[in-house]
């Protein structure tokens, strides 16, 4: 979809919802927003500019959940790997990430540059009551994102009983 359908999309599915469509801005994760936000151009950037994730730097979060979910896709981590805890065996994935695709130094830190090689395989899918639906296109498997079309936050889901969660920096709630 180009980045002008999309847009077009957004403001319908705003308009539909009862809302009222406001200008979205690029996207701008530093962590002193508390979340992954997604910015108005198209999707393979909007992870561009995140915050750093690690062992050390929001180590316990449902941003750590949304990274282990990209690492998941591409068969670095177990399912049951997904646990909102930056610890030992997603600095290992990260480091296979980093390797795998060229994503900067494989330093086991998940920053700007290894969330911006993530996000060229991000693809937009659908918008639908207020929320945007995305898939990362993982070597063996996608995983599924929604962005909530009124603050522009990523939402990332472990199981259904627990259901979407915001990709905060300092909120750990995905994982239960």
């Amino acid at each position: 979809m180009s980045v002008g359908k999309r847009a077009a999309a957004v403001v319908l599915a705003t308009a539909l919802a009862g809302g009222v469509a406001a200008a979205t801005t690029p996207a701008s994760a530093s962590t002193s927003q508390g979340y992954i936000t997604a910015g108005s151009g198209a999707i393979t950037s909007d992870w561009s500019d995140e915050g750093n994730l690690s062992t050390t730097s929001h180590a316990h979060s449902n941003a750590t959940a949304l990274w282990q979910a990209v690492l998941y896709a591409d068969g670095y981590l177990t399912a049951s790997g997904i646990d909102c805890k930056f610890g030992p065996s997603t600095k290992a994935a990260t480091k296979k990430f980093q390797s795998h695709f060229h994503a900067g130094t494989a330093d086991g830190i998940a920053g700007k540059k290894t969330f911006s090689n993530a996000d060229n395989r991000l693809v937009h899918d659908y918008v639908s009551g207020g929320y945007e639906v995305a898939h990362y296109k993982g070597i063996k498997r996608k995983v599924w994102f929604k962005i909530n079309v009124a603050n522009r936050r990523y939402q990332v889901r472990k199981s259904t009983s627990i259901g979407y969660k915001d990709a905060s920096y300092t909120k750990a709630t995905a994982c239960g």
